[in-house]
């Protein structure tokens, strides 16, 4: 005669608490899933027009320069920025041929001291206000956000690490 298993109460224990265990890491997955559907993602507001901005190219920049990043992304701009009355002087430009607009931000240490608004092709920017001073010598990134026109997608970055020059 066979014997028929017997399951001690310490078992049965040990299995109920590891049902109990996978149930509860279950809801509290399913707590956080429903969060994050009902919250949503984080809307992406676009950025506005830089309302400084003006047509043409800056004159009289003896750094100043058109750089083409790719097909259809130039960018104009001082390589070496002045600062002065707590503005940085960047003369920096979308180039009339391009096909995106820009914005720029500027990186003092890998925080952000300024940033412009968009740029269209053919408009420049003479000067963006900093948060915070800055010297003559100090190293600055400019990082240029690309976007594509009216939908936002992402047409590249550029960073251009420069050193500020005296007022």
């Amino acid at each position: 005669m066979k014997r028929k298993k017997c399951v001690t109460a310490g078992r049965r224990k040990k299995k109920i608490g590891i049902i109990t265990s996978l149930a509860l890491i279950l809801c509290i997955g399913a707590a956080f899933g429903y969060i994050r559907l009902t919250r949503g993602y984080r809307d992406f507001l676009p950025p506005e027009h830089e309302t400084a901005a003006v047509e043409g190219l800056p004159a009289g920049a003896d750094s100043w320069q058109l750089l083409p990043v790719k097909e259809g992304y130039i960018v104009g701009l001082d390589t070496v920025p002045a600062y002065r009355d707590g503005k940085l002087h960047l003369n920096v430009a979308n180039g009339a041929e391009s096909t995106v607009w820009f914005l720029v931000r500027v990186y003092q240490e890998n925080r952000k001291i300024a940033q412009t608004g968009i740029l269209y092709p053919g408009e420049y920017l003479a000067e963006v206000e900093c948060e915070r001073g800055l010297a003559p010598g100090e190293k600055i990134t400019l990082q240029i956000v690309a976007y594509e026109p009216e939908t936002y997608h992402s047409e590249g970055v550029a960073r251009i690490v420069c050193e500020v020059a005296g007022g």
